[in-house]
């Protein structure tokens, strides 16, 4: 069982992963909602997909809580795996500024195909991104050019704590090794132990 301090680091370098990296970036107002769709397993051109997913994503809804990003994955890997950005059209006044408009209603992230993408609505534009056989970060490179998004670079505050997590890691992988050591030397003392009583009770049934 980890202990409380090793517990606490772990969250802290959660945290900070998830503010800081490839990702962490500022949508502009345009952007009103996004879209995944790939399959649950990886072949067929879908492992770029669930790692942009897995890695990017969560940075992007970190800093962005208020727009929708929907993933819908399904058993289908024939079709290929495409993003779809809505993008709010430039003749369309910001929601924020209309008192009529009201929030679209979002369906929920799905495993079982049950979130494909909407159409646009009348304000809306689409942007599909082709995900096929593409590496996560060229999926990235492609999304930040479509949306315009102003990439965020870590604090000084936040650098000095990735740092000391980083001097953490490296002095508790020196302090495994060293118990590491330490439990093989005593286990090789226990067994020049058993072997020299060994020989002791051979050698008393001997003069016996």
């Amino acid at each position: 069982m980890r202990s409380l301090g090793e517990r606490l680091n772990l969250l802290r370098k959660k945290l900070i992963n998830i503010r800081c990296g490839p990702g962490a970036a500022i949508l502009p107002a345009e952007v009103t909602r996004i879209h995944m769709d790939f399959a649950l397993r990886l072949k067929g051109g879908h492992m770029g997909a669930r790692k942009f997913w897995r890695e990017y994503l969560p940075r992007l809804k970190y800093h962005n809580p208020s727009i929708p990003m929907i993933v819908n994955r399904h058993d289908q890997n024939q079709l290929p795996p495409t993003m779809t950005i809505y993008l709010r059209k430039a003749e369309a006044a910001p929601a924020s500024s209309s008192s009529s408009s009201e929030p679209i209603a979002q369906p929920s992230s799905s495993r079982t195909n049950l979130s494909k993408a909407q159409p646009p609505t009348a304000d809306e534009r689409v942007v599909h991104i082709d995900m096929a056989n593409k590496h996560s970060s060229h999926i990235l490179e492609f999304f930040m050019a479509e949306t315009r998004a102003v990439p965020l670079q870590p604090t000084n505050e936040e650098i000095a704590e990735m740092q000391a997590l980083e001097t953490l890691r490296k002095n508790a992988e020196v302090d495994r090794e060293r118990v590491r050591l330490l439990r093989l030397e005593k286990k090789k003392e226990e067994d020049m132990l058993k072997r020299a009583r060994a020989a002791g009770g051979m050698a008393e049934q001997e003069e016996v």
